[in-house]
């Protein structure tokens, strides 16, 4: 089972690789997010890039086929073993490492872009910070960062902090939540660290870079006025070429 009190939660990752049990949009051979294909188009053909939190490859198999170098990382050895596999079959070269993102096992300026989609925000804040510094090392100066934060203004922060006020999910410090409980529902991803952010919080843990361009990408509430279920904070942020 997975160890739900430790917010690095290698054995909750681990866990859902190995199921299966999670969103088909994260499959290895789903189609890219939307945001990750503009970003693309603004890279240098044959850019080296580096895919933190790659899970089982979605985004290392489609910037591979487009001729991208690239590199993941991923605590889950599933989530490696996957991706390495899949690319191999596509005959995409990748270097793929078991690793935690507040440590990148990388050399200073390794790689010329970076990208990291639906998984910094399950950290709590320091750790998110301490990874996003750690990209910045292994950027190269001048290198492009593509990062989400999860939206305050959606049903899924409503819901957890709901939750978390009926006893279901424990607020582990602010607009941070997890399922603590001794039996979490290992179907779900609950029992992993969700961080929620609003523009003034990914201002500040992106102030190391320059921000190109942050922008809320939520959907419009539904047609009865409801909060959409999820959405994002995405930025572009740039190495600066000095400092």
């Amino acid at each position: 089972m997975a160890d739900s009190s430790h917010p690095d939660n290698r054995a909750g990752w681990e866990h859902l690789f190995q199921s299966g049990h999670f969103p088909p949009r994260y499959q290895t051979l789903a189609a890219p997010n939307d945001t990750v294909v503009e970003w693309a188009d603004n890279l240098l053909g044959g850019s080296s890039v580096l895919d933190v939190g790659c899970g089982i490859g979605r985004h290392v198999v489609y910037l591979g086929g487009r001729g991208f170098k690239m590199a993941g990382m991923d605590v889950s050895p599933t989530g490696i073993k996957t991706s390495q596999e899949v690319c191999a079959e596509r005959g995409i070269t990748f270097d793929g490492r078991v690793a935690d993102m507040t440590a990148l096992p990388w050399a200073d300026a390794t790689f010329d872009a970076a990208l990291s989609t639906s998984v910094i925000s399950h950290n709590l804040r320091g750790d998110i910070y301490k990874s996003i510094g750690e990209v910045r090392r292994v950027l190269k100066p001048g290198g492009l960062f593509l990062v989400d934060f999860p939206h305050k203004d959606t049903g899924s922060y409503q819901r957890a902090r709901d939750q978390a006020a009926a006893g279901e999910l424990s607020e582990v410090e602010p607009d941070t939540y997890v399922d603590l409980s001794p039996e979490p529902d290992t179907d779900d991803d609950a029992f992993l660290p969700h961080h929620y952010s609003d523009e003034a919080e990914v201002r500040d843990l992106l102030r190391d870079f320059e921000i190109v361009k942050l922008w809320a990408d939520v959907p419009e509430r539904t047609p009865e006025g409801g909060l959409p279920m999820r959405g994002y904070w995405v930025a572009w942020a740039r190495k600066p070429l000095a400092g």
